[in-house]
């Protein structure tokens, strides 16, 4: 008798587990390797599936493919058709020619059930972040990375992450931006440094959510041509465009980014040091104050945090604290004598005209990364965080083209003038301004992006998305006469120097 009902429960059990298997489940948790369920593959590429919108996203990277013909997959007990032409499951198929911004039918029939999906294609990378974890702030949490790069005979790329949320502010926006270490193994603790793109291996990585940035490239534009004014002396973070995908849930459009850290500068020595001005704190980080002498056991000081060394490793303030006592208080005769030993002059030459250029409003007191890389080398700096430029503050409000932006270390090389500095501004100024900074060039750099984005649909479904109303055309045309406004007048201040 018992031997009878054990033979029926696990005919119950095979019955149900069967029924299931040939079933599509189009919004499936992911299983133990953090992988969802397959819906349609091409060449070896999942297409991205978005729950809300019951649609389908694949990367070709062209605006068309004559003679589409794919390596196809699908649930075996399926079948699938695209505008009405049945496919056949682990096989070439021809599916004709496919373009850009056109939508196309997928039929799936399971069991009798019949279940239509809408499916695109892009000119942009796809990204899918799988995890059955609540993203936070911190710590990380685990989760499957995934890139489709746009070129269709690309293969993907897949990895084990750490992410989190990025930013400060930014956090209480609709669309988060992230932070994602590549991991060696499903051990949150086994980071390694992989390769995007053509790009150096990286440990870090940034996915930008551009949100309050109603042209979605200014600060992508801005490291491009912080990069191209001295690509050789330049630290510049390299980034792209992708389309992100968290779970069965499209994103929208985001930046995926190099991260400006030690690892991306290459700090090794025991004396480098590197500090992000991460708030104005009353005028700190703008040279205007210092507040005490170098804290001994914290690693946030006026408006500044410690970067690297690590502050479990080492707290190390001193460096910094002899650059902001030299600008606070020394006398003019000691800053001539010295300021050249404390920062690379010709790297704050390129840095005044390109603060002035972008006319970075929220980056000449934070939004900064000083660097010095060994105890004998002076301070450099990069920028960061350069959404509120080009005619727009952080808060997405217009901004005229006739401020001179400065803080009390610019203000004081422009008084006393030290080594020729204000001649060398001027040199720098006319020589850029026959190359990198033409008119000409910063246009076609600011079109170049703006077409890439607007290839396909993907600003639509950014707007879809998060209620937003981005308009390139509108904004492309707004930067573009605010360059011309811009350039004019900063021509006339240079000049004059």
């Amino acid at each position: 008798m018992k031997i009878r009902h054990l033979g029926t429960l696990l005919l119950f059990i095979f019955y149900v587990q069967s029924c299931y298997k040939e079933t599509v489940v189009f919004d499936s948790l992911p299983n133990e390797e953090l992988e969802l369920a397959l819906i349609l593959e091409f060449n070896g590429k999942d297409c991205f599936f978005d729950q809300a919108s019951s649609s389908l996203r694949y990367a070709i990277g062209v605006d068309s493919i004559q003679n589409f013909v794919p390596y196809v997959r699908f649930q075996d007990y399926s079948e699938v058709l695209i505008n009405e032409i049945p496919l056949t499951n682990n096989s070439l198929n021809d599916l004709g020619t496919i373009r850009l911004n056109e939508t196309y039918t997928v039929t799936i029939i399971t069991q009798g059930i019949i279940k239509e999906l809408s499916l695109s294609f892009t000119n942009l990378a796809l990204v899918r972040m799988v995890t059955p974890n609540q993203i936070i702030d911190e710590p990380q949490k685990l989760a499957r990375f995934t890139i489709n790069y746009s070129a269709d005979s690309s293969t993907k790329m897949t990895s084990f992450v750490g992410i989190d949320f990025r930013g400060g502010s930014a956090q209480f926006n609709p669309k988060k931006s992230y932070g994602f270490s590549f991991l060696n193994t499903m051990d949150l603790g086994s980071k390694t440094s992989k390769a995007l793109f053509a790009w150096e291996e990286k440990e870090d990585w940034i996915l930008d959510a551009l949100y309050n940035d109603g042209s979605r490239l200014r600060n992508k534009i801005s490291f491009e041509i912080w990069s191209a004014m001295n690509p050789l002396e330049h630290e510049a973070i390299q980034s792209r465009f992708v389309e992100l995908y968290i779970n069965n849930d499209c994103q929208g459009l985001y930046c995926l980014n190099e991260q400006m850290n030690a690892e991306q500068l290459d700090l090794t020595d025991s004396e480098a040091v590197l500090y992000k001005a991460t708030a104005w704190a009353d005028g700190a980080t703008s040279f205007n104050y210092l507040s005490s002498a170098a804290p001994l056991f914290i690693d946030k000081w006026d408006g500044w945090e410690q970067k690297y060394p690590k502050p479990k490793d080492r707290i190390h303030w001193q460096p910094l604290y002899e650059l902001r006592d030299l600008v606070v208080h020394k006398n003019d005769i000691e800053f001539v004598e010295e300021i050249e030993s404390q920062i690379d002059l010709a790297i704050f030459v390129d840095y005044y005209i390109f603060l002035n250029l972008i006319s970075a409003a929220d980056n000449s007191g934070k939004n900064m990364i000083w660097v010095r890389p060994n105890a004998y080398a002076p301070f450099f700096i990069t920028p960061w965080d350069l959404d509120g430029t080009w005619g727009r503050f952080w808060n997405g409000e217009n901004m005229n083209t006739t401020t001179i932006l400065s803080n009390q270390l610019f203000d004081r090389l422009l008084a006393l003038n030290p080594n020729n500095f204000k001649a060398k501004l001027k040199s720098r100024w006319l020589l850029l301004r026959g190359d990198v900074l033409s008119t000409s060039n910063l246009r076609r750099v600011f079109d170049r992006s703006f077409n890439e984005m607007g290839r396909s649909d993907i600003v639509t479904i950014e707007n879809l998305k998060w209620n937003s109303s981005v308009d390139i055309q509108e904004e492309q045309a707004y930067i573009n006469n605010w360059i011309l406004d811009r350039l004019s007048f900063l021509e006339v201040y240079f000049l004059n120097l």
